[in-house]
């Protein structure tokens, strides 16, 4: 039985767990580009006010992931490099997700964090191993 995007999106927003719990909603999925928004709350912030970096982290991580799933394997996390730009402030962040390469068993992928103001705040590159296991 194959995944549809539209399985995946249905998946996403309802599951329990990490995204659920941090207000992470998957607005867009298409072949070559995901699109994660999260509302900010006062669990969502370090003790500065800011959006924490793990929650950044962990957008990032699951924009590339669902990327590297739609290839038809099931992927992990073998590499992942953040660099934070300037802090997030606001009410919400987005994370814009494409692929970089993908080959027989490794896909390299980049997302962007964005704050309300849609300035760029974080930038990550990640590499995934796939699996070979729908």
């Amino acid at each position: 039985m194959k995944i549809t995007k539209e399985d995946i999106l249905k998946y996403f927003n309802t599951a329990e767990g990490f995204s659920k719990h941090n207000n992470i909603f998957l607005e867009t999925i298409e072949k070559d580009k995901v699109i994660l928004s999260c509302k900010l709350t006062k669990n969502s912030l370090n003790p500065s006010n800011i959006a924490h970096g793990g929650l950044i982290f962990g957008m990032c991580d699951n924009a590339c992931g669902i990327l590297a799933y739609l290839k038809g394997d099931k992927a992990v996390t073998i590499n992942a490099d953040i660099n934070y730009l300037r802090p997030c402030h606001g009410e919400y962040i987005k994370c814009i997700a494409y692929p970089v390469k993908e080959g027989k068993n490794i896909g390299t992928y980049k997302a962007e964090i964005y704050n309300d103001n849609e300035e760029l705040s974080s930038i990550m590159t990640s590499t995934f191993y796939f699996l070979n296991e729908k």
